[in-house]
């Protein structure tokens, strides 16, 4: 349906809204309702953006920081390595160990994650940035150990100190637990800001292999994380079962963010429909308002149509004002 007189239409609509918002002319319930409208728009459009950036922020954090430590996927070590890389959103696979172990000590054991890392591993940059205090470790330490900071402050350990540790095995025959006492020598602390500063332990592949007395097995880093399901199923496709994923130990985690995320978003998003709402019944009252206005129209030649057209527009410049201040708004916010 077409306007009948398309440019009277839109200069009238275009002074009624400048009218409303910017020159503060005519009646004060008007004033009010067109301000009130891109005010309210304007902070809805800008939360979103900022509640949106804010949880993409904290999302990536999470990956760099929890996932940069964590083997994306592990697969056996009779695999060949030619044929993990040759896997797409394949980007690195290293040799990896890792044992939970307990923690002995007087003020009570606690139990965590050893990995053993081979000089290559992608992990060994990270940790070695993430480093506060001692060195990394050389060929000739034969069993070196790298906590982190909070568990050498909570047990009061220093460098150079023997830590012993219980290597939780379980017997293949007898399914019975095994556990075996190993000393590991303290040679630095590192920091990540994350829960790995009390999770995680690092060592020598070498000095691993050999307290365990086993074989490593693969660790397959990705280059995009997230995709690690469709990587799966393509190594699954391909005859290779991965042992495991990041998945099985932070999957709920991670779910839990983006349900989050969306969450936050379809909240947000509703208060940007309600304030939509709230401008149309608004401007239905100022249709009531402006009844000699619209009469002196119609004398002028306009037609219902053209009339109703004529707040249609201004609504919509009205909505198009207060979603771009409030883009403008989040971005420069967000952007902080």
């Amino acid at each position: 349906m077409m306007m009948d007189h398309p440019k009277m239409v839109l200069g009238i609509a275009l002074r009624f809204y400048i009218n409303g918002v910017l020159q503060g002319a005519g009646r004060r319930y008007v004033q009010y309702v067109n301000r009130a409208s891109v005010i309210g728009l304007t902070l809805g459009t800008a939360a979103l953006i900022m509640v949106v950036a804010v949880m993409n922020g904290f999302d990536r954090e999470l990956q760099s920081r929890l996932l940069s430590v964590t083997p994306h996927l592990l697969v056996s070590g009779e695999i060949p390595r030619e044929q993990l890389l040759s896997q797409d959103n394949v980007r690195q696979v290293q040799p990896y160990l890792s044992a939970e172990v307990l923690l002995l000590a007087d003020q009570g054991g606690l139990l965590f994650r050893l990995q053993g890392l081979a000089p290559d591993d992608h992990q060994v940059a990270i940790m070695q940035a993430a480093l506060q205090k001692g060195r990394w470790w050389a060929k000739q330490d034969a069993a070196p150990i790298i906590l982190g900071a909070p568990l050498v402050e909570r047990f009061g350990y220093r460098l150079g100190q023997s830590i012993p540790v219980a290597l939780i095995k379980i017997d293949p025959e007898t399914h019975r637990i095994q556990p075996r006492v190993s000393s590991f020598v303290l040679i630095g602390t590192y920091a990540l800001g994350a829960e790995t500063d009390q999770a995680i332990a690092i060592t020598s592949l070498s000095a691993l292999a050999t307290v365990l007395n086993l074989s490593p097995t693969q660790r397959v880093h990705l280059k995009d994380p997230m995709a690690v399901q469709r990587v799966r199923e393509d190594l699954i496709s391909s005859g290779i079962t991965p042992l495991s994923s990041w998945e099985h130990e932070f999957g709920a985690f991670f779910q839990a963010v983006q349900l989050e995320k969306l969450m936050m978003g379809l909240l947000l998003s509703v208060l940007i429909g309600l304030a939509l709402i709230s401008l149309s019944a608004g401007m239905r009252i100022v249709m009531l308002e402006k009844q000699q206005t619209i009469v002196i129209l119609m004398t002028l030649g306009l037609t219902a149509k053209d009339c109703r057209y004529v707040f249609l527009i201004q609504s919509a410049l009205l909505s198009v004002t207060g979603i771009a201040i409030g883009l403008l708004l989040g971005v420069l916010i967000a952007s902080q």
